[in-house]
């Protein structure tokens, strides 16, 4: 048996590894359509009839390549995965359907543009002929069914669990509520507060626009009331929420840009880099198309399942983006009384829906799902809301309050994809900016440049007025709502910076002084560095950018070292690690035995508000240097019998050092960073008998935590789980001069020869063309659609 699946594998191999020309008959098309595949697998498509060709030939090459994964993002959208893969994604499922993101892209498929429209519909079409042709990926046979016709709403359904992945800050009130219920108003403060002076922002005083100060809520510390029953179910909801294995949220995700003016680079004309951060995935979100109709020209990363471009250029502007991360989901405790809750002009009833989760070899399960004026009630959802002999009837019957959750993505006038396709149609600036005014969410600072040498930066998105702290849960019983959305001409933006460049890096938007518009800005680090080096560089080449977005130089290893290098340690092994760093570069490459050292050090810093608050990681990443700078609150410990910040980091450096020596070993030839800190990319067919292995990847890589070429890892396995999902760079004197890289490859085929060549290049820093040009393709085959 064996024999013959290695031989059937065989003649797969050999069949992916061995393209030619085709010519395929499919219906939907206006006219033929070439696609020219290069040697990375890009499909370079080319139609003369119809812009609409375009993306049916999109959405073909997208099932053809990527079609599971846009099997599971759907499902998980509509809440169907337990169809496929059993009673262990009920919980999932459940969470998807009452948080209704299909039934919100259903809604709003009627308020998208005509072209966006059209657009969705070719896409889909072009998807569903690849389905009729029969050759369906290893993983349908596998689990044993075949995909549904593709939808638009599965297009959007899609897009918006993308956007809840990039958005989803509901869960910071309910981590706001217990932190101001262990340490108090000065200490939440202390954590949650100001963003620290003289650090970066994105915008300079120079640049300011006036802002609404509608945008940032009154700052009143009267929380809407929670039982504290409440409150721990809220907590292990968010806590499953995070777990969910589609859309996990990374404490530490985050994502670098910047455009540089043609005064500081070495052409005369504008270069654009962008490498969002997000967790690392096999298959990849990424996947590189080149696209040219009749009008419509856009190259770049594209998101299998939606048509056109996300982060790319056409040939005349270039664009990137990173997360602001608004505040823009709110938690509202509703008072009730049974089957309704309180406002101020009375009762108003919840309404409730039946819904039938089909699973996989067991009974379907029903489930009921309510929601307020406000939006779903997501207290129920999670294992948790249900105790040991507790029906879900009588757990209703019997609460007291319950929590829903408002969020712009699930309003029916959510037109992100209007804007994207219109960004990829723009000419010049002004068109650029009116294609964001159909932007809703995430909101996403988007650096901008053309050929002409405008550059700019954008932060478009609908972002809530309210008249209370946001950053806590509101209260129906006291009719808090939103009082509308900050106009599109208040929001942050600027066309030819004075500086002659823009860079954002999660960092705060606005400068100091007054309110800013993002609740994200833990990072300080990336935006400090990423400023460092453009302003040491006064003409900039693309090799140059190259080199910034590869860089490993530790800013917050630069602050705390002093500390760690005046200690004076007690052992060996704190000796040892000691001197690991004294003459360390503070850069975490590969080879690097100051960054291993290092980083178990920081491990232990990191443990700082364990005591407080049972956080390993802290709210603010800039909290350790400000607490161990001033001998702050957050060193004590009385149960540990520490006192202050010096015994702190003593203690820290004997912890750090032992526990380095117990995994690796006391000789510090072995603490090499890359072999402790390794990128993990399991497969979700990982698990499958005989052949999961062969779909996952592990590889060492350089980079750390809140170094510029970003590398979050586990602090308990040093894993490497998130940082540079996709790496551009765009050259405005020669378009074609652009360049590209993500992890992994173009194919979800293990058999083919694009399942993983991008790999090793993404980790070596290297990178692809993005390039129109034939020239730049490499050895080729072509594939005819033909009507």
């Amino acid at each position: 048996m064996h024999r013959r699946l290695l031989w059937l594998m065989g003649l797969l191999v050999l069949a992916s590894c061995v393209p030619v020309n085709q010519v395929q008959q499919v219906q939907g098309l206006v006219g033929p359509v070439r696609i020219t595949f290069d040697r990375w697998g890009v499909p370079h498509i080319r139609a003369q009839a119809s812009d609409m060709d375009v993306f049916f030939a999109q959405g073909y090459v997208h099932a053809r390549d990527r079609l599971f994964q846009m099997e599971l993002g759907r499902r998980a959208a509509q809440g169907r995965l337990a169809e496929i893969l059993g009673s262990g994604a009920i919980e999932q499922d459940r969470f998807f359907r009452t948080w209704g993101f299909y039934r919100a892209a259903q809604a709003a498929l009627p308020n998208h543009t005509e072209f966006t429209r059209r657009a969705l519909e070719a896409y889909a079409a072009g998807v569903n002929q690849f389905i009729r042709e029969g050759h369906l990926p290893l993983p349908f046979a596998l689990l044993g069914f075949t995909p549904e016709p593709w939808t638009p709403a599965d297009t959007l359904a899609w897009g918006k669990l993308q956007s809840y992945d990039l958005g989803q800050v509901w869960q910071d009130e309910i981590d706001n509520t217990f932190i101001l219920s262990k340490v108090g108003l000065e200490g939440f403060n202390d954590l949650r507060g100001a963003y620290p002076q003289g650090w970066p922002t994105i915008l300079q005083p120079e640049d300011l626009r006036s802002l609404d100060e509608r945008a940032q809520s009154r700052r009143v510390y009267q929380p809407a009331a929670l039982s504290p029953d409440l409150l721990e179910r809220l907590e292990r909801v968010a806590a499953f929420s995070r777990q969910l294995s589609i859309a996990p949220q990374s404490p530490d995700q985050g994502s670098n840009n910047w455009v540089l003016s043609g005064a500081r680079t070495t052409t005369g004309k504008p270069m654009l880099a962008n490498d969002p951060h997000l967790r690392l995935q096999n298959p990849a979100l990424w996947y590189i198309a080149d696209l040219r109709g009749p009008t419509y020209h856009a190259i770049g990363a594209t998101i299998p399942g939606v048509p056109g471009v996300f982060l790319g250029r056409n040939d005349r502007v270039a664009w990137g983006a990173t997360n602001v991360r608004p505040d823009v989901m709110d938690l509202f405790v509703l008072d009730l009384e049974g089957e309704s809750y309180r406002t101020p002009l009375g009762l108003v009833p919840l309404r409730v829906r039946q819904e039938t989760i089909r699973v996989r070899g067991a009974d379907p399960v029903t489930i009921t799902v309510r929601e307020s004026e406000y939006g779903p009630v997501i207290s129920d959802l999670g294992p948790a809301f249900l105790r040991p002999g507790l029906t879900a009837g009588a757990a209703i019957a019997t609460e007291k309050q319950a929590v829903s959750v408002r969020w712009t993505g699930l309003d029916p006038q959510d037109t992100t994809l209007d804007a994207y396709l219109g960004m990829n149609r723009a000419q010049n600036a002004e068109e650029f900016r009116q294609a964001l005014r159909r932007y809703v969410a995430p909101m996403q600072n988007f650096v901008y440049a053309d050929v002409e040498g405008t550059i700019g930066y954008f932060a478009p998105g609908w972002v809530p007025i309210r008249d209370w702290d946001g950053r806590f849960p509101a209260s129906a019983s006291k009719g808090q709502q939103w009082k509308g959305y900050l106009p599109f001409e208040r929001l942050p933006q600027v066309v030819n910076p004075r500086e002659g460049f823009v860079s954002s890096a999660n960092n705060r938007v606005l400068p100091h002084g007054g309110p800013d518009i993002s609740s994200y800005t833990t990072e300080v680090f990336r935006a400090q560095r990423i400023r460092e080096l453009i302003l040491a560089t006064p003409r900039a080449s693309l090799e140059d950018m190259a080199r910034w977005q590869g860089d490993t130089y530790s800013i917050i290893a630069r602050e705390l070292l002093p500390g760690l290098l005046a200690l004076q340690p007690q052992s060996e092994a704190a000796r040892r690690l000691q001197n690991a760093v004294r003459n360390w570069d503070l850069r975490a490459e590969l080879d690097s035995v100051g960054a291993t050292a290092f980083a178990f050090y920081y491990r232990e810093i990191s443990r700082m508000l364990e005591d407080e608050l049972g956080l390993r990681y802290p709210p603010v990443p800039y909290t350790f240097i400000k607490t161990l700078r001033e001998d702050g609150r957050w060193c004590q410990n009385a149960g540990a019998g520490i006192r202050n910040c010096a015994q702190f980091m003593a203690q820290a450096l004997e912890k750090a050092g032992a526990e380095l020596e117990r995994r690796l070993g006391p000789d510090p030839s072995g603490w090499q960073w890359g072999r402790l800190h390794q990128a993990s990319l399991p497969s979700p067919l990982a698990s499958t008998p005989l052949i999961g292995g062969l779909f996952s990847r592990t590889i060492p890589t350089p980079g750390s935590m809140h170094t510029v070429n970003v590398a979050n890892y586990n602090q308990d396995t040093f894993q490497h789980t998130s940082g540079a999902s996709l790496r551009t760079l765009f050259d405005l004197s020669d378009p074609d001069n652009s360049r590209i890289i993500y992890p992994m490859g173009q194919s979800a085929d293990v058999f083919s020869p694009h399942f993983d060549d991008l790999l090793w290049l993404w980790r070596d820093k290297q990178y692809i063309p993005l390039s129109t040009r034939p020239a730049d393709w490499g050895p080729t085959w072509t594939l005819e659609l033909r009507p």
